[in-house]
């Protein structure tokens, strides 16, 4: 493998462990839900981790390499995670009766939910960690490959969500709610897309 071939490797593994984060991220910006950086950082620790282990395992375990299960539970993760926020947004609505009240500051997410969330982030990153290890790469590069894509893609996406929900217009052509973004990332993670 030439030197450019592993780095061109590592960045596609780093981009391709992170496809999620972008549309996520927009999911969660856009239902008035803010990951910021200390979640962010903690998700990135938890994917990059869950890509590094099977990694390193790769050379070893390379028949485990093809299965779906990572994929079809990070995916129901994130479904289930997006059904829940539409439940809990629809019962607040029920309680907080039909007046209408100013849009809600950006609520952060607490610990456990960055920690569903992150699990159902990186759970497909398994079977791209063994690729990267049957391939060869390197853990160090890895490592700040899939930890920099997590936590920009992340960012990129809450920060085009505020965009847009900061511009007069800009969504209304869209009628798209956030959290049902989310539960059709999941769908596309569990369909390999």
């Amino acid at each position: 493998m030439t030197p450019w071939t592993e780095i061109a490797s590592v960045a596609v593994l780093g981009l391709g462990a992170n496809t999620e984060n972008l549309p996520v991220g927009l999911a969660y910006g856009l239902a008035r839900r803010r990951i910021g950086l200390p979640r962010n950082l903690l998700i990135a620790a938890v994917t990059t981790a869950a890509t590094l282990l099977p990694l390193i395992a790769g050379r070893d375990l390379r028949h485990l390499a093809l299965t779906p299960a990572p994929d079809i539970l990070g995916g129901l993760l994130l479904v289930a995670l997006g059904l829940f926020n539409v439940w809990r947004e629809r019962r607040g609505r029920r309680v907080a009766g039909p007046a209408v009240a100013p849009a809600p500051a950006r609520a952060a997410i607490g610990l456990r939910e960055t920690l569903v969330l992150a699990a159902g982030l990186s759970l497909n990153n398994i079977g791209l960690g063994f690729a990267g290890g049957i391939a060869g790469l390197g853990a160090l590069p890895v490592t700040l490959s899939v930890a920099g894509f997590s936590v920009a893609l992340l960012w990129l996406g809450e920060w085009l969500s505020g965009r847009a929900t900061h511009t007069p217009g800009a969504l209304a052509w869209l009628p798209i709610d956030g959290n049902l973004l989310l539960v059709a990332v999941g769908v596309l993670v569990m369909l390999g897309a």
